[in-house]
């Protein structure tokens, strides 16, 4: 490893600026960091997500040392608790049933927040190893003179800046423009970096996020929405399909900060109709009769809400690669894909952002001192291939049914969960834990967890035919 090696890194979400405090403290000492929003303050709206941060993400944050800082920024849970306020304005509040007893102390924390803590974390370095380069994008990749890779960046102005770096990560998402260009290179094989898709029922729902008042208080009752690290439900009075949903609204870590709620719906449901902020408030004023809309959602938040263009959750997938050395053999530039550029899927096990810290971590132990990383990254690139196909086969898999775009399949969801629960302790030997439990175990590696899973999805195939033949032959 040679720590005079320029390293550049596209994107400055937490992927991104996490990479760049990891390679920092390798003792790399000219990192910059790519990003297309205008300053670290620029956040948008409709990437207001909530994450957990569980055991997978905590040990990169570990490892940079912090967590304190997230104690900080987030909201510590060991089990999960929410208050669910109804229609009529009553209220209650349970433990969720389908939390591991035995996982780690997770956090709720903001992407907003999160970032804002890298952020801080990069500022606080006094060594000069990181550039942050904001209101710049990336606008090609070719092959430079010194037989590297070139990368052309430009900001708002048209300026460019070009650079040729040893490392090159790709930390830019989903659609990663680092991937495209980077398989448009000219002796890269067609399929490289190529994404492979599959098919999953929340794949197909829309999101859009609305910020509501961290506190609050309910319509005609005399309870409040007074605890900031609480988790809230607000069930609409609707039931028809394409007019039903609920308002989550999830802990946040400052008294005063707005909760962020996702509204996760399918394509065809009324909300994604709606193009005025008075007909916004109408409908929510409608569905939600606990709420006081007209007072709890601005005029401006309406507008800002229905001018937006509803996300749409990706396909689970995986690239079919992860590295590459671009250029001369000689002077190479050694890409890699971090994150989202290497894995998406809809949010069912709330894995994102933990799998892409977890990615950094697992990349640290197998970079050694040799001078030449190609190895490394190789060695990296086959362990987490594995790994990143699991985890994706996992999210198509195991929850995908938790939004309730069909209740009925949602009800038979639980009843397999509570029978496997119930047998996995009565059978241990026999019947694993549910996956959904599994995967709260940031010790299990994915692969590990869908083995497990198949075994286990076999025996309930089986385990009927079985039970009726023993029937058959007692009653002969």
């Amino acid at each position: 490893m040679n720590i005079a090696d320029k390293v550049l890194i596209i994107g400055a979400g937490p992927s991104g600026l996490a990479a760049a405090l990891l390679f920092a403290d390798l003792g790399y000492q000219n990192i910059t960091v790519v990003e297309r929003r205008s300053s670290a303050k620029d956040f948008e709206k409709n990437k207001a997500f909530t994450y957990q941060i569980d055991g997978r993400g905590q040990k990169l944050l570990k490892r940079l040392g912090l967590m304190k800082d997230l104690e900080s920024f987030g909201v510590a849970n060991k089990s999960f608790h929410a208050t669910t306020i109804l229609p009529d304005g009553s209220s209650k509040t349970i433990d969720s049933p389908i939390i591991d007893k035995d996982r780690v102390t997770c956090y709720w924390t903001t992407r907003r927040n999160l970032q804002t803590m890298l952020y801080q974390a990069v500022q606080r370095r006094t060594d000069d190893s990181i550039k942050l380069l904001y209101d710049h994008s990336l606008s090609s990749i070719t092959e430079a003179e010194n037989g590297k890779a070139l990368v052309t960046i430009t900001d708002s102005q048209d300026t460019e800046l070009q650079f040729s770096p040893d490392i090159l990560l790709a930390c830019d998402g989903l659609t990663s423009t680092t991937r495209k260009l980077l398989s448009d290179w000219p002796a890269m094989p067609d399929s490289h970096f190529e994404m492979k898709k599959y098919e999953s029922p929340s794949a197909k729902l829309f999101y859009k996020v609305l910020n509501l008042p961290p506190n609050f208080s309910i319509k005609g009752q005399q309870s409040e929405v007074n605890d900031h690290r609480m988790a809230y439900v607000f069930p609409s009075i609707h039931k028809d399909r394409t007019k039903a949903m609920a308002l989550f609204g999830f802990p946040v870590a400052n008294a005063e900060h707005p909760r962020s709620v996702n509204i996760i719906r399918e394509a065809d449901h009324h909300l994604w109709t709606l193009k005025e902020a008075d007909d916004l408030i109408t409908y929510l004023t409608e569905a939600f009769p606990q709420l006081d809309i007209p007072n709890l959602i601005s005029k401006e938040e309406a507008s800002d809400f229905v001018s937006l263009t509803a996300g749409k959750f990706p396909s689970p997938q995986h690239a079919l690669s992860l590295y590459a050395r671009v250029g001369r053999e000689e002077t190479p530039t050694h890409c890699l894909l971090i994150g989202d550029a290497a894995h998406a899927f809809p949010p069912d096990l709330g894995l994102g952002v933990n799998s892409a810290l977890e990615d950094l971590y697992e990349l640290e132990t197998y970079m050694t001192d040799q001078a030449d990383i190609s190895d490394d990254f190789k060695r990296y690139e086959q362990h987490r291939l594995v790994e990143s196909e699991a985890l994706v086969k996992l999210v198509q898999t195991v929850f995908p049914y938790q939004y309730n775009q069909s209740p009925w399949r949602m009800k038979m969801w639980v009843i397999r969960f509570l029978l496997q629960h119930t047998l996995h302790k009565l059978l241990p030997w026999f019947i694993n834990k549910p996956a959904f439990l599994l995967v709260q175990n940031h010790q299990l590696a994915y692969s590990r967890i869908l083995r497990q899973k198949t075994n286990t999805d076999r025996v309930f195939v089986w385990l009927p035919l079985l039970l009726l033949a023993a029937v058959i032959l007692l009653l002969r």
